[in-house]
């Protein structure tokens, strides 16, 4: 206990002296302190130490966390996309786009095909 106090007092000694109401720092020590008479204090206490129970049997677990089934489109493969993402579990198939993702997956390919091939050109004698 006193090595966390002298780590305390040494934050507090190289901080600065103006404490500004963004201070992420006090804010979290004045919403731990309890108080006597709060009504929600037995709530909060439960909540955290729930919290924590869950944040160290997570870290425990060999995955890291627990696994959430939720169902998944089982369907034809969807086009590819820009950003990866999957379809919804409940999508139908059919692709209601106007073209402005496969002209952008397009013009991407062909920038990088461009970039290898004048790769390739360039080296060609070496």
């Amino acid at each position: 206990q006193q090595a966390r106090r002298l780590l305390e007092f040494k934050e507090v000694q190289e901080s600065s002296f103006a404490r500004y109401a963004d201070d992420s720092k006090l804010e979290q020590q004045l919403r731990d302190v309890i108080r006597e008479g709060d009504p929600m204090a037995a709530h909060a206490a439960a909540t955290t130490a729930a919290k924590q129970h869950k944040r160290r049997k997570q870290s425990a677990m060999p995955g890291g966390g627990p696994t959430i089934h939720r169902p998944v489109y089982k369907g034809p493969p969807p086009k590819p996309n820009r950003y990866g993402i999957r379809p919804g579990y409940r999508w139908d198939g059919n692709d209601r786009g106007n073209g402005f993702e496969d002209r952008v997956l397009a013009s991407q390919f062909s920038a990088k095909h461009k970039r290898e091939e004048a790769y390739r050109w360039r080296s060609a004698d070496m």
